[in-house]
């Protein structure tokens, strides 16, 4: 059985579609926790370590619960209501953002039981999750390999409460903490400050942020092609795939999150693989097919199951996902 951490915020969501039709729902880590529970089954065990505000603090709960492989203790209730995030989508499904409310950052104190896992996963879903020297600890004082998803990171914040992309004047220093990193293609440029319009431009990029201490860099860019860089012989190994097409896409919220837990699953799967030198061989026809100790053929994973959750929206028809466990 495989142990992760999953570090970051659980939000309320309120998702408006072109339309101006709406959907309340839940998001964050939330989709990471529950699509981990579905992808990994009995073969994992997942501790959320989070702060949870008081109004939605039952109702998250009761999610929860029903995730056998799910331990819940550490996840702190605060007299503060839970961040609440307003999803704008346009007809080309680019999103805009609006944040109520901020929950307090997470402390070393609340994370520390949590570190003698076989992966953390940091996602920040505010922004400000929690602090660089929180990170810092958590590198010192665990063996365990860092998984994290910048995303709102580099989010900046107006008065109102609208999201935009900025690049931190410190974001070396904190991408300087992963093992694995994730962002979106938008993310990637901004952090870039250039249009990264050809392909050499999108691998010298990638290739620089391995420099600064990532042994993998991934980069989603919706329903578009995804990107996948990492070292082989001290060189940088660039692998670039479509994604796979779906007729209706419904939903992209939380695309992201089901990208990282099926990579982690997939990624932790293979390496458990490679040390036994037992095949792997999926069950099912349409997804990818797995080879042991390969993390081209988790990024292939990822995508794969990232897409699926474009048919549907919110967090209720996440179980549906199950059936492409590995």
């Amino acid at each position: 059985m495989k142990r992760i951490t999953v570090i970051g915020t659980i939000n309320k969501d309120t998702i408006i579609f072109p339309d101006k039709t709406y959907k309340e729902s839940f998001g964050g880590i939330l989709f990471n926790l529950l699509a981990l529970s579905y992808l990994g089954g009995r073969n994992v065990k997942i501790f959320p370590v989070c702060n949870l505000g008081y109004d939605v603090y039952d109702e998250v709960m009761n999610y929860l619960k029903k995730c056998r492989n799910v331990e819940i203790s550490g996840i702190r209730k605060v007299n503060k209501k839970n961040n609440h995030a307003f999803l704008y989508y346009d007809d080309k499904n680019e999103r805009g953002e609006i944040l109520r409310n901020f929950l307090p950052q997470i402390y070393f104190s609340q994370i520390k039981p949590y570190l003698k896992s076989d992966l953390l996963l940091v996602n920040f879903i505010s922004g400000f999750d929690l602090s660089l020297d929180t990170l810092e600890k958590i590198r010192k004082k665990s063996d365990a390999p860092v998984f994290m998803d910048l995303h709102s990171f580099v989010l900046g914040i107006k008065k109102n409460g609208e999201r935009f992309l900025r690049a931190p004047k410190d974001w070396r220093k904190w991408v300087a903490q992963a093992d694995i990193l994730q962002m979106n293609f938008s993310e990637f440029g901004v952090l870039a400050k250039n249009k990264l319009d050809s392909a050499k431009l999108i691998k010298d990029f990638g290739s620089y942020i391995l420099d600064l201490g990532p042994k993998i860099v991934l980069v989603t860019n919706g329903n578009k092609r995804s990107y996948l860089f990492h070292k082989v012989n001290s060189r940088t190994s660039y692998h670039r795939i479509e994604v796979p097409k779906i007729e209706k896409i419904v939903d992209v919220t939380g695309c992201g999150d089901i990208f990282s837990a099926g990579f982690i699953i997939s990624y932790l799967k293979l390496e458990c693989i490679r040390l036994r030198r037992i095949p792997l061989v999926p069950p099912w026809r349409d997804t990818p097919k797995i080879s042991a100790g390969d993390p081209v053929k988790a990024f292939e994973y990822a995508n794969f199951v990232a897409s699926q959750k474009c048919r549907f929206s919110g967090i209720e028809k996440l179980k549906s996902l199950s059936r492409y466990r590995i």
